[in-house]
């Protein structure tokens, strides 16, 4: 019984110890050390230690808590919100004097009844409608982020993006002529339940909140494996699982079946709208990566989207002398073969030529946990790609260029 009974104390003293060694390993946090994101063990840490998450949260990542945007934060949604609703409310003068408008569109509401926001920002003048056909029309780009909650680098860049389009508040000519070039659409926030469940209950948290399973009960689809177009580009066996409690990678029973890739896939099938290229924003790794993702065949043209790709990652590196790794998806190591992507779906199935999916700041230093002294610099770096790309696609346009279905 003695015996017992020390062995009973024993445990509780090591446990204490364990616990005790817990929190101080993360409240002696620095600057360069972050957890990993391979299991859902964090969350578990977060009810040990409650404070473990307020520090990774709001003082290791920058959480803004005000209902005003700060683009040199992370933004709650609600305040994302209240700013995309506020574009529309009158327009901006580039520094030619002329206007340039945005407008907000609602283009799904997600199983936790929160709108996913679509923005276009355009001028007027260049945006009149022709009776002539399709290949006449204004060309556009589209970008999105956020298909993964926890990669919150990525809708500030789309933020950033937004900000200086519409509002240019140095007043670049440079940055005006791209709304002169292309009308832009941007949906910042693919993923608006997820992105929520990562600040209230697990910054881990990578897909929707969609219930998957009762019986355990379980949540999520990855959603950059949920789309495709045939069994090939959607298949659960290459790169995605089919365990619907499977943290990562769960991909759904078949491609958009959540209302966040019907809402984005919507959005690049829109008849009226010329897009010619797509970007989605992740994280991490610093790669700007084109189709095919589930094969490692190569697109007739790949040579032309690599180009464009290197001519953006150039400019990358002339400005911030970040690498930027320009290649195909399915040949770069750390992707492996992907199905259900977004790209692969945007060039195969939607019929936009240029579609890469760009892997922001950083190379692993500080993973999904990239403090928010990096949102300017990585925003003004992709800004310098995105616009030497867009110029670059731009000069040699003829009429059939870019409409021709590959």
């Amino acid at each position: 019984m003695k015996m017992r009974a020390f062995l009973v104390l024993s445990l509780l003293i090591v446990e204490a110890f364990a616990n005790r060694y817990r929190y101080y390993r993360y409240s002696k946090l620095k600057p360069q050390d972050v957890p990993e994101c391979m299991s859902p063990g964090l969350v578990a840490q977060f009810e040990d230690n409650p404070k473990l998450k307020g520090y990774i949260i709001e003082r290791h990542q920058g959480l803004s808590n005000s209902a005003r945007i700060n683009f040199q934060k992370y933004n709650k949604y609600p305040a994302i919100e209240n700013f995309l609703k506020s574009l529309g409310n009158r327009p901006s003068i580039g520094p030619s004097g002329q206007k340039i408008y945005a407008y907000d569109e609602v283009i799904g509401t997600t199983v936790e009844n929160r709108k996913i926001y679509l923005v276009k920002i355009f001028k007027k003048d260049m945006h009149k409608r022709t009776r002539y056909s399709k290949r006449m029309r204004k060309p556009a780009i589209l970008i999105d982020g956020t298909l993964h909650a926890r990669e919150w680098i990525s809708p500030a860049v789309v933020l950033y993006f937004i900000n200086q389009l519409k509002n240019n508040p140095q007043q670049d000519p440079a940055i005006e002529k791209l709304v002169d070039m292309y009308d832009w659409y941007f949906i910042p926030v693919a993923n608006p339940d997820g992105y929520v469940y990562t600040y209230t209950t697990d910054p881990c948290w990578r897909k929707n909140r969609r219930q998957t399973s009762s019986d355990p009960v379980c949540y999520g689809v990855d959603l950059n494996r949920n789309f495709g177009y045939d069994d090939k580009t959607w298949d659960p066996s290459v790169g995605g699982s089919t365990d619907p409690c499977n943290y990562n990678g769960y991909t759904g029973t078949g491609p958009f079946t959540e209302e966040e890739t019907k809402a984005v896939m919507k959005v690049m099938n829109r008849k009226g709208v010329n897009f010619v290229a797509y970007f989605s924003f992740q994280s991490y790794s610093q790669i700007w990566a084109y189709p095919w993702g589930y094969k490692k065949e190569a697109l007739p043209d790949a040579e032309d989207l690599r180009k464009a790709a290197q001519v953006g990652a150039d400019a990358i590196f002339a400005k911030s002398k970040r690498i930027y790794r320009v290649n195909q998806s399915a040949r770069i190591p750390e992707f492996g073969l992907i199905a259900g992507a977004s790209d692969d779906y945007a060039r195969g199935g939607a019929n936009i030529k240029y579609s890469y999916t760009i892997e922001l700041r950083d190379t692993g230093e500080k993973k999904f946990f990239l403090p928010a002294s990096e949102i300017t610099p990585n925003g003004e770096e992709m800004l310098e790609g995105v616009k030497a790309f867009a110029n670059y696609i731009y000069k040699p346009r003829r009429k059939y260029y870019y409409y021709k279905k590959w």
